[in-house]
């Protein structure tokens, strides 16, 4: 629905950001590389979306990048793998991290993120 949120950064929390556009203040669940990527507070940022829609919710992610949300929604893709679990991942691994202990088939890496055991 969203493809991406482009505005002010409003906001900075441990796992989120809040993108001002147009006014209407974005509240945006991010992973770690994506908060450090960001920049200062009133600095102007872009941020690549995913509207994930449940009967009890609707959040809103976002991405520094392209290659982070398509990651994120391939992982979305596994199952058993929801949103936040995806976003775990991508907060304790990179893209380029992950991509390698998916080809290498490391499973140790995996690990590295809460909740993904052996």
């Amino acid at each position: 629905m969203y493809a991406h949120i482009q505005g002010l950064v409003a906001e900075k929390t441990a796992d989120a950001l809040v993108i001002d556009a147009g006014g209407v203040g974005y509240w945006l669940s991010v992973s770690a590389g994506t908060l450090a990527a960001a920049p200062a507070v009133g600095s102007p940022m872009k941020c690549y979306t995913v509207l994930s829609v449940r009967e009890d919710a609707m959040e809103l992610f976002g991405f520094a990048t392209r290659e982070e949300k398509a990651m994120f929604e391939r992982l979305k893709s596994v199952s058993g793998v929801g949103a936040r679990m995806a976003l775990s991942i991508l907060s304790a691994l990179s893209v380029r991290e992950l991509s390698i202990a998916l080809v290498t088939g490391d499973s140790a890496a995996l690990t590295r993120a809460p909740g993904i055991g052996k």
